[in-house]
């Protein structure tokens, strides 16, 4: 791609986003959004022990493996995927994307909202790339990207004509302690997106808007969210699926 073509793709991205265009090596801003030949990608300007930047790749490295080899993973069976059956999912947290593609690639189509728009505009470059690459085409092809918050969407779900038949919330909190470790990735998302504060208000609208459950994605030895405990939970080493069964929570039209 001629240098000319990616700055003009650089300036439609700022006036998209609200954001002045800067040298990549500017520190007068806590983060850097960096668009080059292969990716876009969020960079700390702030913190030392962060040296790489954050992108969303679907067909290289951890995300091929586990296209390839993740059919053990919980996550597919918490929603109900089956043999012949791929519910239609709504990742109402999307962030990487890393769960609402693995879903995609178990055949379900998957409805992801991302909010915050600088997440989703890496969600949505990841996105891009993964729907011209051979191998991961066909996936991409399942998802539909929102930039939007879920909770509009599920406060006016009576005016949708599809309600979806999961909903899977992997809400984002703080380690509770200094010594906890995360990984450079979930440090970075930290100090660009905070803490989600309304997370149980999303459950509450996802419990009376899901056509049969919703998941949601906890640490393994965390309490559920919310008062009500879920219908059943299935377990890893390190994390914890909570199901919340909704078929009889409202009257199908």
């Amino acid at each position: 791609m001629p240098m000319a073509e990616l700055k003009e793709q650089a300036i439609t991205l700022c006036n998209d986003l609200d954001l002045p265009l800067v040298s990549d090596d500017d520190n007068n801003y806590d983060f850097i959004l960096k668009l080059s030949h292969n990716h876009l990608e969020v960079k700390p300007t702030g913190e030392p022990s962060i040296s790489k930047g954050l992108w969303v790749d679907f067909v290289h490295g951890a995300a091929r493996h586990r296209r390839l080899h993740g059919g053990r993973n919980m996550l597919p069976k918490a929603v109900g995927v089956k043999k012949n059956r791929r519910p239609l999912v709504m990742d109402a947290t999307a962030g990487l994307g890393r769960d609402g593609f693995l879903l995609a690639t178990s055949g379900c189509e998957v409805l992801m909202f991302e909010r915050h728009p600088i997440v989703a505009a890496l969600l949505a470059d990841g996105l891009k790339r993964a729907k011209q690459h051979p191998d991961t085409k066909t996936i991409a092809s399942r998802i539909t990207l929102r930039t939007e918050s879920a909770l509009g969407y599920l406060t006016n779900i009576s005016e949708q004509e599809t309600r979806p038949e999961v909903i899977y919330l992997d809400p984002m909190f703080p380690p509770r302690s200094k010594s906890a470790k995360v990984k450079k990735e979930l440090q970075i998302l930290q100090l660009l997106v905070g803490e989600d504060l309304d997370t149980i208000r999303l459950l509450d609208l996802a419990l009376t808007a899901a056509v049969e459950r919703v998941v949601v994605k906890r640490p393994k030895n965390e309490p559920p969210l919310g008062d009500e405990p879920p219908s059943f939970s299935m377990s890893g080493k390190t994390t914890r699926f909570d199901i919340y069964l909704t078929a009889n929570r409202y009257r199908r039209c």
